[in-house]
């Protein structure tokens, strides 16, 4: 079957909008200006008219002629602009009156009948004021011509803005692609959901999980030699609120599949195990917590990849759940160690140096060496701002040399591919381990 092409111009009502707001600009335009030219006109007809009317009239004032003075004034009340006339004495006694239109409205013109330096009289002359139907109506044609403008501009742009074959066809196979992507995520969730029971279910039945005592919290502590990623969602709307659990718990669940992947790959990455991470706080409502010991080789820079592919990863779930209008937030983090000065251990000040944040951006605070380590590989920032320790002495990751990038795109591609034979897989063990 040949290809048709039934794409509309991209924002087709905001420009139609654009040229009605325009053509009634125009047209309003048009008769401020026609208004204007014709209220110019009337004031110089109407001083010229009272003048004649004065010079023709000023020898039958005085005595006055009545019936000479009617037939000037009805001579004069033929000009169809002239809505009447009145001719009086020097006492203010209407002599003569005219005019096809005494009864509307107008604009006024006065003129003393002076003979000898004595006033024998005035003249009074209304000449009609055109509304503005009878200004539309002689501007007709104007408007008409702006109107067939405006036109051929909507046709014009719907047929140069139309998008091309080949735009077309990019567009659909991004949307194939992302829709593909999510499914697989989606698949993967649920396999992971079905992990985790299982794993339950085999340690309550191996294990008796006793309760441990609860601990009373010490001072802080120094020798806690470690470092914390902390991620949190931006969400300056408070739209966190407005949401219930069955909406944001797939979705937490989907961020934590996510983090849980990108820890793996990049553990493999930098040869270091996976569970070296401690998962402090998995993703809630406040975000999520992972650390990692200082000691380890390559933990600064390893902490630093999961947190920029985390990034990535994030960014592809926020557009695809936007553009399905769904609930999905934006992050933020920071990867940070112990601020001996304020008290902090690695958790509590990544989490308050995360604050600091808006919308995907990445901060961290670190020692010396571990800063001389990753400085190849990133570009720093200071922290605009500061306000204390912490704050003063972090940076902003304001971007990566191309390796890192490389390297964080690669991984990020690899989770996106999902692997659907091994969710499979899963599935079909877990029917076993069932019966």
């Amino acid at each position: 079957m040949p290809w048709k092409f039934t794409l509309n111009a991209p924002r087709q009502g905001l420009f139609a909008s654009l040229l009605i707001v325009s053509f009634a600009l125009h047209t309003f335009l048009l008769v401020i200006a026609t208004t204007h030219q014709l209220n110019e006109n009337r004031a110089s007809q109407g001083q010229l008219m009272t003048s004649q009317l004065v010079t023709d009239s000023i020898s039958e004032l005085e005595p006055a002629n009545t019936v000479s003075l009617a037939l000037l004034a009805n001579r004069y009340a033929t000009n169809p602009s002239v809505a009447s006339i009145r001719i009086l004495d020097a006492k203010k006694q209407v002599l003569a009156t005219s005019g096809l239109a005494k009864t509307r409205q107008g604009e006024v013109f006065v003129r003393d009948a002076l003979q000898h330096e004595k006033k024998v009289g005035s003249i009074e002359i209304t000449l009609v004021k055109p509304s503005i139907g009878e200004i539309l109506r002689t501007q007709w044609l104007a408007i008409l011509v702006s109107l067939l403008i405006h036109a051929f501009l909507w046709l014009a742009y719907r047929a140069i803005a139309r998008p091309t074959r080949s735009e077309y066809l990019t567009r659909l196979n991004n949307e194939a692609r992302l829709k593909h992507e999510i499914q697989q995520l989606t698949e993967a969730l649920e396999a992971e959901k079905a992990n985790r029971t299982l794993a339950i279910a085999q340690a309550q039945q191996q294990v008796k999980v006793k309760p441990e005592p609860k601990k009373v919290p010490t001072e802080f502590s120094v020798d806690q030699d470690i470092l914390a990623l902390n991620i949190q969602h931006y969400d300056p709307k408070q739209l966190m609120n407005t949401v219930n659990q069955s909406v944001s718990l797939p979705y937490f669940n989907l961020c934590q599949i996510f983090l849980n992947k990108s820890i793996e790959l990049c553990a493999q990455h930098f040869k270091l195990n996976s569970h070296d991470f401690v998962r402090n706080q998995e993703f809630n409502q406040n975000g999520a917590i992972v650390s990692i010991s200082a000691t380890q080789t390559n933990a600064a820079e390893c902490l630093l990849m999961i947190a920029s592919v985390f990034q990535l990863l994030s960014e592809v779930l926020y557009k695809r759940y936007r553009e399905d209008k769904r609930f999905v937030l934006q992050t933020r983090c920071a990867v940070s160690s112990a601020v001996e000065a304020m008290q902090l251990d690695a958790l509590q000040a990544s989490e308050r140096l995360t604050h600091h944040l808006i919308a995907k951006e990445m901060a961290l605070y670190l020692s010396n060496d571990h800063l001389k380590q990753i400085s190849g590989c990133y570009q720093l920032l200071a922290l605009p701002n500061p306000t204390n320790v912490l704050t003063r002495h972090a940076f902003m990751i304001n971007g990566m040399n191309t390796d890192c990038a490389e390297i964080a795109q690669t991984i990020r591609t690899e989770i996106l591919k999902g692997k659907k034979k091994s969710s499979e897989h899963n599935n079909h063990s877990e029917q076993t381990s069932d019966i």
